[in-house]
């Protein structure tokens, strides 16, 4: 599916459940067993499409991280640094928090 995919694919938020973790205010309840197994897949998943993505010759890619360090721990370090070696960088300021008054 990688291989067939768009010429310019974006990956947004690569890093948000690392970041739900790391930045949860209060301590958060342990998942089941079945749940913690289907995070893993999804973790693993999209770990192995970004992969095979910045391997691609020919394609264009945007991703979206929090940081390099929560980068290397939702696609791994030897991804990390292919990903830093070959991308042009930018650093965004912080998207705005939504309010809480709707």
């Amino acid at each position: 599916m990688i291989e067939n995919a768009a010429r310019v694919m974006v990956i947004d938020d690569v890093t948000v459940a690392v970041d739900l973790v790391r930045e949860a205010a209060v301590p958060l309840e342990t998942d089941s067993a079945d749940i913690q197994a289907l995070m893993a897949v999804e973790a693993g998943a999209l770990a192995d499409a970004v992969d095979r993505l910045s391997r691609l010759p020919g394609r264009s890619w945007i991703l979206v991280a929090s940081s390099v360090e929560r980068l290397v721990e939702t696609v791994g370090e030897e991804t990390t640094e292919r990903l830093l070696a070959i991308a042009e960088q930018a650093e965004l300021p912080p998207r705005p928090r939504p309010s809480a008054r709707w």
